[in-house]
C-alpha cells in the first residue's frame, strides 16, 4: 500500500512545482497578463498589469475588465464578448491589435493587446497579453512631426519662391502681349500665338505649383480647421482632375480637435482621394465627416473600379500609411471594396 501513496505524493509535488513555476513567470514577466471569464470579470491580474494600470490585484479581481478600457468601448465590451460567444465572429482573438487602456487615475495610454481563448473543464476564459507602447508611439509621432515640418518647409519654399517667379513671368508675358498688339498686323500674326502659349503655360504652372504647395502642407487646416481644409482639398482635386469631388460635414463644432488628429485625418482623406483617382479611376468621390453612435467618422467613397482581393503592391497604394495614421490617433480604419462598385474608406475616432 505504500507504493501508491508515494506515487500520489510525487504527482502532487510535480503539480505544486508547476504551479510555482507558473506563478514565478506571471510575477516576473514584463508584460501585463489579464485573465477574464465569459462575464468579462477579471480572474487574474499579474504584477506587470498592476504597474501598467495603477490598480492592485485585490482592487480588480472580480471586477469587470471594462474598468481598464476607455469609453465608449468600455461600456460596450461585454456586448462584444456576448456577440462572439453567440456567433463565433472574432475581431481581436488570436490577432494582436493596438488599442487604448485606461489607468486608475483616468489617464489613457496606447497598448498592444493580444487575446487568446482557453476552454478547460468546460470553463471558457480569455487571456490578454498587454504591452505598453507609449514610448514607441511618442517616437513615431516625432517622426511624423518631422515629416510634416519638412512638407511644410517645401510647401512654403514653393509658394514663396517658385510661385513668385512664375507670377512675375505671367506678368511679363502679359506686358509682351500688349506690346505685340501695338505692332503691325504682320508682326502680330507671327508672335501673338507664341506669346499666348507662353502666357497659358505660365498661368498653368503657377496654378499647379500652388496646388502642390497646398497639398504638401494644408495651410487652411491651421487657419480654419479640418472642415475648411477638406473642403479646399475636394474642390482642388475635383478641378484638377475634372471629376466630381464633394465634401459634406455633419460633425458639428470641430474647433476643439487637436492639430495632430486633424492632420492625420486630412492625410487619410488625401491619400484615399489620390488612390481613387489614380488607381480606381473614379469619376465621383464624396468625403463625409459626421458624428454617429460610433463617434467621429470620416468616410471617403468613390465610384471607381474597386480594389482587387490581392494587391500586387499594397504599400504603393498607401494603405499601410493610412492604417498607421489611424492607429496614431487611436482610431480604426475600415476599407470595403467591391469590384466595379467602388471603395469606401472609413476612419472612426
Amino acid at each position: 500500500m505504500s507504493a501508491p501513496r508515494q506515487k500520489t505524493k510525487t504527482a502532487t509535488s510535480k503539480k505544486n512545482d508547476a504551479e510555482v513555476r507558473l506563478r514565478t513567470i506571471l510575477d516576473t514577466v514584463v508584460d501585463g497578463i489579464i485573465v477574464i471569464d465569459e462575464r468579462g470579470l477579471i480572474e487574474l491580474f499579474n504584477p506587470a498589469a498592476e504597474k501598467l494600470f495603477g490598480y492592485t490585484r485585490d482592487e480588480v479581481l472580480g471586477q469587470p475588465v471594462a474598468i481598464l478600457i476607455p469609453e465608449p468601448i468600455g461600456s460596450r465590451h461585454q456586448s462584444y464578448v456576448e456577440h462572439y460567444l453567440a456567433t463565433g465572429e472574432a475581431k481581436i482573438i488570436g490577432v494582436g491589435r493596438e488599442v487604448q487602456g485606461q489607468r486608475k487615475d483616468g489617464s489613457i495610454f496606447p497598448i498592444e493587446l493580444a487575446v487568446s481563448e482557453t476552454i478547460s473543464n468546460g470553463k471558457r476564459t480569455f487571456t490578454g497579453l498587454v504591452h505598453d507602447i507609449t514610448e514607441r508611439k511618442r517616437l513615431e509621432q516625432a517622426i511624423v512631426d518631422a515629416s510634416e515640418m519638412e512638407r511644410k518647409q517645401i510647401g512654403q519654399d514653393l509658394h514663396d519662391t517658385v510661385s513668385q517667379h512664375l507670377a512675375g513671368l505671367t506678368m511679363l508675358t502679359t506686358v509682351l502681349q500688349h506690346k505685340i498688339e501695338q505692332e503691325g498686323e504682320a508682326f502680330q500674326s507671327r508672335l501673338t500665338p507664341d506669346a499666348n502659349r507662353i502666357a497659358e503655360l505660365a498661368a498653368t504652372a503657377l496654378r499647379q505649383v500652388k496646388d502642390i504647395s497646398h497639398g504638401l502642407y494644408p495651410v487652411e487646416l491651421e487657419r480654419n480647421g479640418l472642415g475648411a481644409s477638406l473642403q479646399q482639398l475636394t474642390t482642388q482635386q475635383g478641378a484638377l482632375f475634372d471629376i466630381r469631388c464633394v465634401y459634406e460635414c455633419a460633425a458639428g463644432d470641430l474647433t476643439g480637435m487637436e492639430r495632430s488628429t486633424a492632420m492625420h485625418l486630412y492625410r487619410i482623406a488625401q491619400e484615399a482621394i489620390s488612390n481613387a483617382i489614380k488607381h480606381a479611376e473614379a469619376n465621383e468621390i464624396s468625403v463625409t465627416l459626421l458624428r454617429d453612435h460610433s463617434g467621429l467618422a470620416l468616410s471617403i467613397r468613390d465610384d471607381g473600379k474597386g480594389m482587387p482581393k490581392r494587391l500586387k503592391n499594397p504599400a504603393g497604394l498607401g494603405l499601410a500609411i493610412m492604417h498607421y495614421r489611424a492607429s496614431m490617433i487611436g482610431s480604426e480604419l475600415e476599407i470595403t471594396s467591391r469590384r466595379g462598385r467602388g471603395t469606401t474608406v472609413r476612419c472612426v475616432l
